[in-house]
């Protein structure tokens, strides 16, 4: 992994894996059980950096703060609510960001209100 600081910023300048790739803010979610996809949000930027775009890390799994609503949550037919109360799982130990694992594409997290509701990464936001 190739890595140079900038003042505060890191930049990461490879892939994560030949297979997975690392998520950035603006990454599109969806839920197994959501009507519509939505995009992972990141309000303050940990300071590392790939093509330009914000990292994320396994962390950033709080509803409101990063995860919002799928539309319909057709498990429940009603609207969806997103219920998550863990960290992102499958992150990259090996890259800490802000002292946790990277957040990688093959990442996902679990809705509380149905066993059917797996958030997973869509696209992975990198441009």
């Amino acid at each position: 992994m190739m890595a140079s600081a900038k003042g505060t910023r890191t930049v990461v300048q490879e892939a994560a894996t030949e297979e997975f790739s690392y998520v950035v803010r603006g990454a599109m979610l969806r839920c197994a059980c959501g009507s519509h996809p939505n995009m992972l949000n990141l309000p303050t930027s940990h300071g590392m950096y790939i093509k330009g775009q914000p990292l994320m890390n396994v962390g950033d799994s709080k509803v409101e703060d990063n995860i919002s609503t799928f539309g319909v949550c057709e498990a429940r037919d009603k609207p969806c609510e997103p219920d998550v109360h863990m960290e992102w799982v499958n992150g990259k130990p090996d890259l800490m960001v802000e002292g946790k694992p990277a957040l990688l594409s093959c990442s996902y997290v679990t809705c509380a209100h149905h066993e059917n509701g797996i958030i997973y990464v869509e696209d992975d936001g990198q441009k």
